[in-house]
């Protein structure tokens, strides 16, 4: 039976012969489930399981995806790789938006996901994802999202999940919930009944004493009334013998039963693919070489073997595949060798990277890893290096020693973990070794490639050493390529901007000059050997510098410059920080039309297929957007939930960790804020983050009504930022910072210099008032004038404000805590976008409420 056979009805697709017993018991069994968000049915193997859901979801009104799972997915890329691939079956684009996502490890992520399923089950046809073999599944970041995806499934849709043990999930919980019903092994079990109905549909002749005699031998066990079913076909009554043998060496059944029907190339050609974990219809037409009459003849076996439509995939009954896997041995070397080969060239050409990964190490293809982990960013999935890092480990001494890419890689996966010490010295190690060999073209391309991801190993430990020698070494890398120039995909280039383009960790005066001037030595090697990479990097950090020192005119030069070469080489990371910058620029000019266009440019990078991390820099990108219009609601789910871990303080999802921090200071979330801060200090190293981190502590003490902890906080702040003229992480937060600063003016305790502080408060409430304007000036330009509306409370409040009465007075006219007043206070304040007492009064005045 080929796949184009198969009923397509938005089902899972079973043959129709005479080997399946239509049971309507477990039918309505499973029809009461299907009610509940969450249906596991639970049993050991051979319980029918997988062929009591699927045939009762042929008769069921719903689009259902089937997720088949393996020890593979406990990797939680391979396990992400697997999911989108199959729901893009049915739902392409949820499967292309779920890819872009990637693993969901953190809460932000997931909450991402789970907008997408919302949006994908907003339709009236009920949604069902199974998942199966679940029981396989060990890793607690796997199972945590289970946990997270079936607690918050929409109202239309259902999970089933199909394991041999219960799930390693909170199930308790949703027992409590009565959000789950569990169908196990008791139920799964054929009765007497349908024992009888089974033979009977095999026109096998069984007496009522046979039936019972079976039932009391297999207990309703599926698997082994199958089998004794088939068994009985050659013979004319039941004999316990078969199941005893059955029981003590079911694979001899399952010989039997195949020997007299299987040729020998299908036989060997089954035994080729048990070797593979998944089986998609593509990969299996690649290793039967397109011969469709072997495939057709597998297709018979459909007892042991299934295509499924949803999955695009065959699937092998479990017992049937450990029979074949027992049998393997008498596969040659070079047999199994191919069979690695073309799956690990199938999978990579899919996007299956941990699948092709494996099979190219089973194939003893390390040319190939090489070369897939040759193509990856620095700043690549970290479970995507681990597993990788693993087979590095496991690779021959002979190979290492050869291939000219194996010390770079090597350290690529290192610096992706977060291993810069180790790395360093490994690094030199390497560097040391090889320039002692006999000169050759792989001694050159090897040294090329080592000493370019020493280069940027230096460049991101800039922030602890205090050296900008970077260029040094990518001139290195530079002087090997051109002794003989080759093709140089990705080992250093599209090195992503990170948090900050300066890579500075020390307050030290002239600090970042020296990391820019480095740069600009280093770009021209860079770009000779990788095509253009880093070019306008130089620019960008310029750019950075003078944004932060208020320089805005030098900023806004040096930015577009960054913006006109990076366009010029294709470097979109460059692009969109250079465009941010001068998006905030428009913003704090209060030219609202021309950030709105900036931002539209960084949503055009969405298009470029080449740059990784264009969704979420799109999303940090709009967050800080509605920041400056007082929309903090208004920013990606994923920003505003869990900080994210980093390898490196200059990797990209520090730079996230950046938005979240903001989120929670505007939302009033001080106490989370500041929890998080302390936890790390230890390792923000970068110092326009520490700037911006400790800015962020004052702040949020000095709301807390903590005034010493919050003036001590922004004395450390002014530490880091005086030296080198750094201003606007302070004036940023406009109308609090200018309280704060008012608040240390006045306290005689504080060292900071009164001229800085004066300054900072001047210009934090020059961008408040500007802030003021961007908010009302982007209210009328997208016909948002509707007036927030204001409390009674709040009224009475501002008519005593209109009448000269002060806090104190104001608690006792109102009956409320002087503290309530300073909140009522602060709403109004926001609701009216004011920046003093008279812009209340006027605002009152239009609303004729005084």
């Amino acid at each position: 039976m080929s796949p184009m056979q198969f009923f397509n009805n938005n089902t899972i697709d079973l043959p129709q012969n005479g080997d399946f017993l239509n049971r309507p018991r477990l039918h309505k069994l499973l029809s009461n489930a299907i009610s509940y968000p969450v249906i596991v049915v639970c049993a050991g193997s051979g319980y029918g399981k997988t062929q009591a859901v699927s045939s009762f979801l042929r008769e069921y009104d719903a689009r259902t995806t089937w997720i088949q799972l393996s020890e593979r997915d406990n990797y939680e890329t391979r396990f992400w790789e697997s999911v989108t691939h199959t729901i893009s079956l049915d739902w392409p684009d949820a499967g292309a938006h779920l890819a872009k996502i990637g693993f969901p490890r953190t809460d932000e992520a997931f909450d991402k996901c789970n907008q997408l399923w919302i949006k994908t089950f907003s339709t009236t046809i009920k949604r069902i994802l199974v998942y199966d073999d679940f029981h396989l599944i060990q890793n607690p970041a796997v199972l945590r999202f289970f946990e997270k995806d079936v607690s918050s499934m929409p109202s239309n849709g259902a999970v089933i999940i199909i394991s041999r043990t219960m799930p390693e999930i909170n199930v308790t919980r949703l027992m409590l919930s009565d959000t789950i019903y569990t169908i196990n092994e008791d139920m799964l079990c054929f009765t007497e009944d349908e024992i009888a109905k089974y033979f009977n549909q095999l026109t096998i002749p069984i007496t009522r004493q046979n039936i019972r005699d079976i039932y009391e031998d297999t207990r309703g066990w599926a698997c082994a009334v199958n089998l004794v079913g088939r068994s009985l076909r050659k013979s004319a009554k039941y004999e316990r013998y078969v199941l005893d043998a059955m029981k003590t060496n079911i694979f001899k059944l399952m010989e039997l039963d195949i020997s007299n029907t299987v040729s020998k190339s299908l036989w060997r050609f089954l035994l080729q693919i048990s070797l593979i974990d998944h089986l998609p219809v593509n990969l299996v037409k690649l290793l039967a070489n397109d011969d469709y009459a072997l495939i057709e003849e597998m297709e018979q076996l459909n007892a042991y073997i299934r295509y499924d439509f949803h999955l695009g995939a065959y699937v092998i009954h479990h017992l049937f595949l450990d029979y074949l896997r027992q049998e393997n041995y008498i596969l040659s070397d070079e047999e199994r060798r191919a069979t690695y080969q073309k799956s690990g060239e199938w999978c990579e050409s899919n996007d299956y990277l941990v699948d092709a990964l494996s099979y190219y190490e089973k194939s003893g293809d390390y040319d190939a890893i090489m070369q897939i982990v040759y193509s990856l960013n620095m700043q690549m999935s970290q479970d995507i290096a681990g597993y990788t890092l693993e087979i590095f480990n496991r690779i021959p001494d002979d190979f290492a020693f050869k291939n000219p890419l194996f010390p770079a890689m090597n350290l690529k996966l290192k610096i992706s973990l977060g291993f810069v010490n180790e790395s360093a010295a490994l690094a030199e190690q390497y560097a040391v070794e090889y320039e002692a060999r006999p000169e050759s073209e792989n001694k050159n391309r090897a040294l090329a490639e080592i000493y370019g991801i020493w280069a940027v190993l230096r460049m991101i430990m800039c922030s602890y050493t205090d050296v900008y020698d970077f260029d040094i070494y990518f001139e290195k890398a530079r002087l090997y390529y051109d002794k003989k120039p080759y093709k140089a995909s990705s080992p250093f280039a599209n090195q992503l901007v990170g948090t900050y383009a300066l890579h500075v960790g020390t307050n030290r005066s002239g600090a970042p000059e020296e990391f820019i001037n480095a740069m600009s030595r280093a770009i021209p090697h860079v770009s000779h050997v990788q095509d253009g990479s880093f070019y306008g990097f130089d620019d960008l950090a310029r750019g950075e510098l003078f944004f932060y020192q208020r320089e805005l005119n030098h900023a806004i030069q040096y930015l577009r410059q960054a913006l006109e070469k990076a366009r010029s080489r294709k470097q979109y990371d460059i692009q969109a920080r250079s465009l941010l910058y001068l998006m905030l620029i428009s913003l704090s000019n209060a030219d609202v039309k021309t950030a709105d266009a900036l931002l539209q440019s960084i949503e055009a990078l969405l298009d470029e297929k080449d740059y990784p991390t264009r969704y979420e820099t799109y999303d940090i990108a709009c967050a800080h957007f509605h920041f400056a219009l007082g929309q903090p609601e208004q920013i990606s789910d994923w920003l505003k939930a869990d900080f994210s871990p980093y390898a490196h303080p200059a990797f990209f999802q520090n730079y996230a960790n950046r938005v979240k921090a903001q989120y929670r200071y505007v939302t009033q979330q001080y106490n989370e804020l500041l929890a998080f801060l302390k936890n790390e200090w230890g390792t923000q190293r970068l110092l326009i983050g520490k700037t911006v981190f400790k800015t962020l502590e004052a702040l949020s003490h000095y709301q807390l009504k903590q005034k010493e902890e919050a003036i001590c906080a922004l004395s450390e702040a002014y530490e880091y930022a005086a030296s080198n003229n750094i201003i606007v992480p302070f004036t940023q937060y406009s109308k609090d910072m200018r309280t704060l600063t008012a608040a240390a003016l006045k306290d005689k305790k504080c060292t900071i210099p009164k001229s800085w502080l004066e300054n900072i408060n001047r210009k934090a409430s020059a961008y408040a008032k500007r802030r003021s304007y961007v908010i009302s000036e982007y209210r009328a330009i997208n016909n948002l004038d509707e007036e927030p509306a204001l409390t009674k409370r709040e009224i009475a409040v501002i008519k005593d404000l209109s009448q000269g009465l002060s806090r104190s007075e104001i608690a006792v006219s109102q009956n409320i805590s002087i503290n309530t007043v300073k909140m009522v206070i602060s709403i109004i304040y926001d609701k009216l976008h004011a920046n003093s007492l008279s812009d209340i009064i006027r605002a009152a005045i239009e609303r004729k409420i005084i």
